[in-house]
C-alpha cells in the first residue's frame, strides 16, 4: 500500500511540474487543441480495439457517439458528473428560460460553451488565476474568497468540485451567499463519503491526502455535514441525491455516476 502511494505522490509531483510549465511556455490554444486531439485519439482507438456495447448519448453535446472513453466525451471532454449536472440544469432549474446571472466557478469547457449560447443569460465564467500563466480568453479572474463583486447581484451560482481544494471553505461559502440575490441558489458539487459521521479535514501532507482524499490537492473529505457549513452562513440546503432519479439502462446510455447536487438558497 506504502509503494502505491509513494508512486501516486511521485506521479502527481511529475505530471504537476509538467503541467506548470506547459501553462508558462505553451499558449492555451495550443494546449486545448492538443487536448481535444487526445479525446478524439482515445474515441478512435477506443472503437477500433475494444468491444462495444450499444451506443451512448451525451446530453451536453446532443449527440449520439459509440462509446465514452475513460468516461470521456470526445467532442467537448464532459465527465459523467458533468453530464448528470447539465441534465439537472436542463430539468431541474429556470436557468435556461428565463433572464438569469449566473457565476459559474472553474467552468467546465463544454458546460461553459453551452450557457454561451444563451442570450438569456448575463453569464460570468471564473477561475482564480496565477500570474505568468496563460488561460482560455472569456474567463474572469475572480477569487472565490474574495468575490469582486456587490452583493446580492447573481440569481445563481455554480461552483463544481471546487470547495474541496479550499483551506478556508466557510469563506467561500460566505462570499457565495453574500453576491446570490434573495431567493438565489448556489449549485455546488464535491466528492462525498456519506460514510463519514464528521468532514474529515486533518491530514495535511500530500500521502495522507491521497490516501484518504483521493488526491493531493484536496483538503478534506466532505460527507452530508456540508449542509451544517452551508447552513452557517445563512443558505438553506438540499442534498440532492440526483442520480438516484434514473434507472441503471438510462446511467449507462447518458453516462453517468452517482453524485449528489447541493442546492444551497439564499
Amino acid at each position: 500500500m506504502k509503494q502505491v502511494i509513494t508512486k501516486k505522490i511521485n506521479y502527481f509531483n511529475l505530471k504537476q511540474s509538467v503541467v506548470n510549465f506547459s501553462k508558462k511556455v505553451i499558449p492555451f490554444s495550443i494546449r486545448f487543441f492538443l487536448r481535444k486531439a487526445n479525446w478524439k485519439r482515445m474515441y478512435y482507438q477506443d472503437i477500433l480495439f475494444r468491444k462495444l456495447d450499444g451506443d451512448v448519448y451525451c446530453p451536453i453535446a446532443n449527440k449520439t457517439f459509440k462509446t465514452f472513453p475513460r468516461d470521456i466525451t470526445p467532442s467537448n471532454g464532459a465527465r459523467s458528473r458533468h453530464r448528470l449536472f447539465w441534465i439537472f440544469i436542463e430539468k431541474e432549474t429556470d436557468i435556461l428560460v428565463k433572464e438569469n446571472s449566473l457565476l459559474h466557478f472553474a467552468p467546465e469547457y463544454g458546460i461553459r460553451q453551452k450557457f454561451k449560447k444563451f442570450i438569456n443569460l448575463t453569464y460570468v465564467p471564473a477561475d482564480k488565476m496565477v500570474n505568468g500563466y496563460d488561460y482560455h480568453k472569456g474567463i474572469q479572474n475572480v477569487d472565490l474568497l474574495n468575490i469582486n463583486f456587490k452583493d446580492n447581484f447573481f440569481d445563481y451560482i455554480i461552483c463544481n468540485r471546487v470547495l474541496e481544494h479550499i483551506v478556508d471553505d466557510k469563506k467561500a461559502m460566505s462570499e457565495m451567499y453574500r453576491v446570490l440575490k434573495i431567493g438565489g441558489t448556489a449549485l455546488i458539487t464535491v466528492p462525498l463519503d456519506y460514510n463519514l459521521e464528521k468532514t474529515h479535514e486533518s491530514y495535511v501532507s500530500r500521502k495522507d491526502r491521497i490516501k484518504y482524499y483521493g488526491q493531493w490537492d484536496h483538503v478534506r473529505m466532505y460527507c452530508a455535514d456540508i449542509k451544517n457549513r452551508l447552513e452557517d452562513v445563512g443558505f438553506s440546503v438540499v442534498l440532492n441525491k440526483y442520480s438516484n432519479n434514473f434507472s441503471k439502462e438510462e446511467m449507462k446510455k447518458f453516462g453517468l455516476c452517482v453524485d449528489t447536487i447541493i442546492i444551497a438558497k439564499k
